[in-house]
């Protein structure tokens, strides 16, 4: 490793975790990325952090490209330069190499999205009986009508949850809070469920939505094992997650002709731009019915 790093990178870290509210995976990768860049400098080096110039960094870059995709390298990079800015800022490097050192360009990749008809077997599927089958059947629905983050469902919590109104509060990354329409199937089924569980007493105290066989909050890992299970039951041919959910919820509203920036909102997406890539997914949508429908399209 560089010499010195090890605390720099720490200090960064803390930063990230307490200042900038980056969620337990955000600060697990800068750790991850920072370490494998200061052992690659280190290595092949041996400067301290102050010596490091944009050449080193390249070499890094190039060394990345035997193993690791363009996205990947790209997340790398984007780590080092976040970790050289905040030293720079900070007065802990005179200068930043990282500056000279530009972002490469990925390939375009298209999430994973469920047709209307998979999304409509995977919710309506018949799991069995039973408080867990319960469960999963409103946190299905409740996550493909609200377009939610797999960690905004694990952190939901009873209080935010309002079924009159048809509404749930979630926070989102950087803590940002959103509140987001429940549609009336998501409605009944949390219904459902949050009934079964006041009435037999099943983990009625816990505060969270989303609770485990021990009434305890289900964990992302453990949300993200039950759609997987739940699209294998219900024979959907896809590898499909939480997320799948999510881009499935944006193409539909958009193919149904809801606005960019509604479904931005609704995403609780920052930038504009990353809500845009749903918007090439509707194209081809709408393309596949014009050629099916359109007379003289063929």
């Amino acid at each position: 490793m560089v010499k010195g790093i090890d605390s720099d990178i720490e200090t960064f870290i803390n930063y990230i975790e307490k200042e900038r509210i980056g969620s337990s995976n955000t600060v697990r990768a800068y750790r991850r990325d920072l370490k494998d860049f200061s052992e690659f400098i280190g290595d092949g080096t041996g400067k301290s952090l102050a010596e490091i110039d944009h050449f080193d960094i390249r070499n890094y870059l190039k060394a990345l490209e035997k193993r690791l995709s363009r996205t990947s390298m790209n997340r790398k990079l984007s780590a080092v330069k976040s970790f050289f800015s905040f030293l720079k800022n900070r007065k802990m490097v005179g200068t930043d190499p990282s500056a000279k050192v530009s972002l490469g360009k990925s390939a375009a990749k298209y999430p994973t999205v469920l047709s209307m008809k998979e999304v409509e077997r995977l919710l309506d599927f018949n799991y069995g009986e039973g408080r867990l089958q319960l469960r999963n059947r409103a946190l299905l629905e409740f996550m493909y009508s609200t377009g939610c983050r797999v960690e905004e469902a694990s952190s939901l919590n009873r209080k935010d949850i309002d079924l009159l109104g048809g509404t749930a509060v979630v926070f989102g990354k950087g803590g940002r809070e959103r509140m987001l329409p429940l549609g009336d199937t998501a409605v009944g089924r949390v219904h459902d469920y949050f009934k079964f569980r006041d009435d037999c007493g099943w983990a009625s105290a816990a505060a969270a939505v989303f609770v485990n066989a021990a009434g305890r909050r289900l964990s992302s890992r453990s949300i993200r094992r039950i759609v997987k299970k739940c699209s294998l039951m219900a024979g959907i041919n896809k590898d499909i997650g939480p997320h799948t959910l999510r881009h499935s919820f944006a193409t539909h509203m958009l193919e149904a002709g809801c606005n960019l920036r509604t479904v931005q909102e609704l995403l609780g997406h920052k930038r504009l731009q990353t809500t845009q890539i749903y918007t090439h997914l509707s194209r081809n949508k709408l393309r596949e019915v014009y050629l099916k429908f359109h007379p003289r399209s063929r």
